[in-house]
């Protein structure tokens, strides 16, 4: 089911010998420091839909459209996208916190991860449905996975886009929030 993106020559990586890694605790205490966009990735396996917050996305390439996401190995998530053709992910708004919390498994309100929490559009027989209110929403075809520490890399290509005028959630420093533009007049001087 997965295939090589494109065949790559072999790229040598060099390490550094003699110098000790990074402790987990200070590794941890320095990506905080990092905005992440707070994604929910979707998928479904033998008709059941499963779901996860992240905040692990990014775009890979351009030509084809491709992109990433991140999952934890432990995850069930992780081994159902192995086995899935396809995925969603969805670039929650900046007013969709509780969203972020549901998908996380520690709901402000309500069951964990329950498909509930949210409004959603079928897109048909095959397809992932689509989350409304989101900043962005797009379908993948799964066409790669690496392993890589703890987690697993899952690269797909876009298949279906869906884009709107919505501030993306951030998560930075165990906070949510949002980033400001010039054109709002609010923005930091």
């Amino acid at each position: 089911m997965l295939q090589a993106v494109r065949s790559q020559p072999a790229v040598e990586v060099f390490r550094m010998k003699d110098v000790e890694s990074v402790s987990k605790s200070a590794f941890l205490s320095a990506m905080r420091q990092a905005a992440s966009p707070v994604c929910v990735v979707t998928t479904v396996v033998d008709g059941q839909r499963m779901a996860l917050t992240i905040s692990s996305f990014l775009s890979v390439s351009a030509e084809p459209p491709l992109v990433s996401v991140c999952i934890n190995r432990n995850s069930r998530l992780c081994e159902a996208l192995s086995g899935a053709g396809s995925f969603g992910v969805h670039l929650l708004a900046h007013d969709q916190a509780h969203v972020a919390d549901t998908f996380a498994g520690r709901p402000r309100s309500g069951e964990p991860y329950d498909f509930g929490c949210v409004e959603w559009i079928d897109q048909g027989d095959g397809h992932e449905p689509e989350m409304c209110g989101v900043s962005l929403s797009a379908e993948c075809a799964l066409v790669s996975a690496t392993d890589a520490g703890t987690h697993r890399l899952f690269i797909g290509e876009v298949k279906r886009l869906s884009t709107h005028e919505r501030r993306p959630l951030l998560y930075w420093n165990r906070f949510y929030g949002f980033p400001t533009h010039p054109a709002d007049g609010d923005a930091p001087s």
